[in-house]
């Protein structure tokens, strides 16, 4: 399990980034009180970095929804924490991710 960056789960901060899954130095997902709520991709276009922003679970097609592109990886982040519960919703309609297909993340402290 990747170790969170940025600040860890408390009081006044319920999400946590989780740094580069194991799979992708491109790829985060963030939780929210335990529950893994989106994930963040790093691409290119053109010559900008943008940080992608998709929901947990997928679509008829197997794919996770595009919800959101943002300019860092701290504005992507925050644009989750802003929108907690408009993915939680949409995530809610879609069907499993194949990475955690039960959405859960266990709270741990850093």
């Amino acid at each position: 399990m990747s170790a969170p960056i940025g600040p860890t789960i408390d009081e006044t901060q319920p999400h946590v980034v989780y740094s580069p899954t194991p799979w992708s130095d491109d790829v985060w997902f963030m939780a929210h009180d335990g529950r893994c709520l989106g994930w963040i991709l790093r691409y290119a276009e053109g010559d900008r970095q943008l940080y992608g922003v998709y929901t947990y679970g997928c679509d008829e097609r197997g794919l996770r929804v595009w919800v959101s592109s943002e300019t860092t990886l701290a504005r992507a982040s925050a644009y989750m924490g802003f929108h907690v519960r408009e993915l939680l919703e949409q995530s809610r309609r879609l069907g499993p991710d194949p990475v955690n297909p039960l959405g859960l993340h266990e709270r741990r402290r850093g």
